[in-house]
This record gives structure tokens, sequence and C-alpha cells, in this order.
């Protein structure tokens, strides 16, 4: 018996428990197969039995493992294997946490496979309007955009999301690494007329004194430099990713002995470094 869900990008998987078979098709018509690893595989199997039907960590551990003795983490690293590979690693809407009980699958993700799966005869006699809403199509936000200033807000949207990010996965994989328990991720903000700046830490007080040295640091920079900037600090090396006026975006890592904060917030934000 195969399984048949939905990802929040549009596209269709269809899992077979038998060969440990997930294959995926985006919204595009492409299809990608990949072959699940044996605890990732058990996890989906056991969640789709029953989707919308919660699953101790017990009947995890004893379904996933036949019984066998593993770490206390491996059911954790197991499910955030399992997320990172469905695109559900940052709100976990398709495989939900069920704080003190253990895990389910999200039942409305789950789909039948022919209402929902086109053949190549459908898509010759449909629009691909089928899709419209879940994902862009490729080429741009013109397409989309009914007007010039509807484009601009989705490009904006964009250039947010790859500067957000990349801070941001530089904190998630040296927390993720080594603690599967209790990630989190604490972010403090400032706005000095329209420089806006978020410092990002593993808790609320690594942040905010990141804050505070980037307030300090900001009183060196001209008054008319503007845009939005998030900073991390991980061991010696800063990491900024900035969004100047223009809506470009910006990256750099540099250790933190070898330039000031200051001068990288600077040349981050400037179009021209």
């Amino acid at each position: 018996m195969s399984y048949t869900f939905k990802l929040k990008n549009g596209a269709v998987a269809v899992f077979d428990p038998d060969n440990a078979m997930l294959s995926i098709t985006t919204p595009h018509g492409d299809v990608q197969n990949s072959t699940l690893g044996r605890a990732e595989s058990r996890l989906l199997d056991l969640l789709l039995m029953e989707p919308g039907v919660t699953k101790t960590r017990d009947e995890i551990i004893e379904y996933t493992w036949n019984d066998r003795v593993v770490a206390s983490g491996s059911l954790n690293q197991t499910v955030f294997s399992l997320r990172n590979i469905l695109n559900d690693s940052r709100d976990h809407e398709i495989l939900m946490t069920v704080p003190r009980r253990g895990y389910c699958f999200n039942r409305q993700c789950v789909v039948d496979a022919q209402a929902d799966v086109t053949t190549p005869q459908e898509e010759t006699a449909q629009p691909p309007e089928a899709f419209t809403g879940q994902l862009p199509p490729p080429g741009g936000d013109e397409r989309l955009a009914p007007s010039g200033k509807t484009s601009q807000s989705t490009r904006i949207t964009k250039a947010q999301l790859i500067a957000y990010v990349v801070t941001l996965a530089v904190v998630a994989f040296s927390i993720f690494q080594f603690d599967f328990d209790a990630p989190k991720i604490e972010i403090s903000s400032l706005d000095k007329s329209g420089l806006v700046i978020h410092a990002v830490g593993s808790n609320l007080a690594e942040a905010q004194a990141l804050m505070d040295l980037s307030a300090k640091q900001t009183e060196q920079l001209p008054p008319n430099l503007k845009g939005q900037v998030w900073i991390n600090l991980y061991k010696a090396n800063y990491s900024v990713s900035c969004i100047r006026q223009d809506q470009s975006t910006a990256n750099l890592q540099l250790n933190s002995s070898e330039r000031d904060l200051a001068l990288m917030i600077r040349q981050c934000l400037e179009v021209t470094l």
C-alpha cells in the first residue's frame, strides 16, 4: 500500500513503505525519487497509517527500531531528518509535534492519489492553473503581478527571505547538530531611523548582548545609511546579512578579530563595496 500527500510548495508526494521509496512530483511536473533510510521510512509509515492520530514516543521507538536499544536522541534525529526531506523543518505543519505526547501526521495533507496526481492526458487537456497560488511559475514575479506595485512587493519578500534564512541557517546548523531536543533561536531588534538591526542568538541573553554591541557600533555609521541587517556571532565569526534600500541583498562572514562590526555593517549595506 502506498500513501499520497501534499507538501507545502504544492508538490505531491507518493510514499511506498515496501521499498522505502519516496516519489515527489513538483508543480512543474518534474519527478524526484529517493530511497529513505530505514528509520525515516518506518517512522513515516507508522504516522501515515493513521494520519491525525498521535503516536507516543514509546510507540514510535518500538515500531521504528523493533525493540532495539537506541540512543535517547535517535528519535529526535530521525524526526529532524524526515522533516528536512519533506521540506517541513521550519514550521512543522506536516509532521506535527504534540507537546508531551508525541508526533502525528497532518491529516489535511493526505490526499487521494487518483484525484490529485494528474496523468499526462489530463495535463494536456487542462490548463496549468491547478497549482496557481502554490508556487510561482519560473521566470520571476512579473507574471503573477497585476501591477508594478504588487511585483515590487513580491521582490521585497523574496529579498527578505534570502537575507533572513542565510543568517538563521548558520545559527540553526550549529544548534541542531549538537542538540536536537531544545533548538531555539532568539532575535533582538532595534530601529535607528531606518537602519534596522536584528541580533540573532541561541537564547535571549545572547541576542541582547549582541544587540547592545551592535547598537554601540552603529553610532560610528553615517546617518544616511538605511536598510535591514541580521547579525549572528558564532564562536569567533560574525555573520552579517542585509537588505539594502534598493532591495538588493548581501551576506558577509568574517572573523571578528579581522574586521570591526561597524565596518562590516557599512560594507554590507553599501551598494558598491
